[in-house]
């Protein structure tokens, strides 16, 4: 509380405002006691998973809650192919843990940046690794939950019943309704996800120039290459000296089909102008969950704030030509946005991570310009109260109702959901 507190959430240790208190909750009955105490003190919480924050200003006269702390170690269930896991743990070492028991998560991110199971279910995340074969979303089957009226749950478990976990079959399943709603109608405490079977995979790269058209190549390939099975990742680091493609090949037949893999995938690419030189297999040790994996080397701007973005493949060239208009139209005395973007290409969609610079990000030209980055077919993810208000704007008359009839029923006192952060 006070001066700590207010360090922690990335304050001056002078400031007029703050957060009440800053709390690093460790299980479900820590978060019934918070809640308790929040709804008699008439105070909102806020669940974050990153401290210090981007915008301190957010979480003035807030309770935030640290959800590193929900820090249960990985179950691994090795005959069901399920992992328990509190939503505090850092996803690498989940995947690690699942690893050493000859399987993976299907879908985790590509850079080792720390993120949370909780962090990326709760704001949508659909990962970037693997995702050529599915997202991290489609493999979470249960969920350990805390309302805003301090009630436990279980939800989910479709699978018990030999189903799909995203599809009820007209069932009641309130979980898919809550991944996405970033912690306001209840707080992630532990979920349950399928494992899949760890393949052999191989990962190869080459650094293309910068330019529209050498990214349009690269993405047409990569979609013939995905669309094959040949790949299960594809990523872009794009700047203004060039762009680096790293692609890792996988398959499931065993080591001995690697190689015949590999060519096949650098046959598609050379297709497209594109030559992909060497291959590096991966290693044992990491396959076996010992090290960690051989993740590409990002830029260091990548560390700063973003806005990421779920692009259809139809729209890429409508969100690319947008992306460039706001940029062109930024205050000439303003600092210059930098130009770093990150693809990470899927079989349904193409996740894309524009990197916002230095400066303050709310003022930046995408920021401010994100209606129509969304008018273009993109939809923010994680979309966080800067970009709340322009999502809610388009959303249908019947989902705003929805949305806010289940925020009622979840959090009557509007704990969670106070009158500036609604869906």
């Amino acid at each position: 509380m006070g001066e700590p507190a207010r360090r922690l959430v990335g304050l001056e240790p002078n400031s007029q405002e703050g957060p009440v208190a800053v709390v690093k909750a460790t299980g479900a009955e820590h978060l019934i006691h918070i809640l308790k105490v929040a709804r008699s003190r008439h105070v909102a919480v806020d669940v974050r998973t990153r401290l210090p924050l981007l915008f301190p200003d957010e979480i003035a006269n807030c309770i935030v809650v640290d959800g590193r702390g929900l820090n249960r170690p990985p179950a691994i269930d090795i005959s069901r192919r399920q992992v328990t896991v509190g939503a505090g743990v850092d996803i690498g070492h989940v995947d690690r843990a699942a690893r050493q028991a000859r399987l993976c998560l299907r879908g985790t991110p590509a850079w080792l940046g720390g993120a949370s199971v909780g962090a990326l279910l709760a704001g949508g995340e659909p990962g970037e690794l693997g995702l050529g074969d599915g997202t991290l979303l489609r493999d979470l089957v249960s969920a350990l939950v805390v309302s805003g009226s301090g009630r436990p749950m279980r939800l989910g478990g479709s699978d018990l019943l030999g189903l799909a976990p995203w599809l009820g079959e007209g069932l009641p399943n309130a979980l898919p309704l809550l991944v996405g709603g970033e912690g306001r109608m209840a707080i992630l405490c532990e979920v349950t996800l399928h494992l899949h079977s760890a393949p052999f995979v191989a990962w190869g790269q080459v650094r293309l120039p910068a330019g529209r058209d050498p990214l349009l190549s690269a993405l047409s390939a990569a979609r013939s290459v995905i669309t094959a099975r040949l790949v299960d990742s594809v990523l872009l680091d794009e700047t203004d000296d060039g762009t680096l493609l790293v692609v890792r090949a996988a398959t499931w037949r065993g080591a001995d089909d690697r190689a015949d893999v590999c060519g096949r995938t650098s046959a598609a690419f050379a297709r497209h102008g594109i030559e992909i030189g060497s291959w590096q297999d991966e290693p044992k040790r990491v396959r076996l969950g010992l090290d960690d994996g051989p993740w590409p080397d990002r830029n260091d701007g990548a560390l700063g704030p973003s806005v990421d973005l779920r692009v259809q493949w139809s729209d890429v060239s409508a969100v690319l030509d947008v992306i460039e208009a706001l940029v062109a139209e930024a205050d000439p005395d303003a600092p210059k946005p930098v130009a770093h973007r990150c693809w990470a290409l899927g079989g349904e969609f193409l996740r894309l991570s524009v990197q916002l610079g230095d400066g303050r990000a709310d003022q930046h030209p995408l920021i401010r310009g994100v209606a129509h980055i969304i008018d273009a077919g993109a939809v923010p993810i994680g979309v966080g109260s800067r970009l709340r208000e322009a999502v809610r704007d388009r959303m249908t008359p019947s989902a705003k109702v929805l949305l806010t009839a289940l925020g009622r029923a979840w959090d009557p006192d509007g704990v969670l959901s106070p009158a500036t952060g609604l869906l």
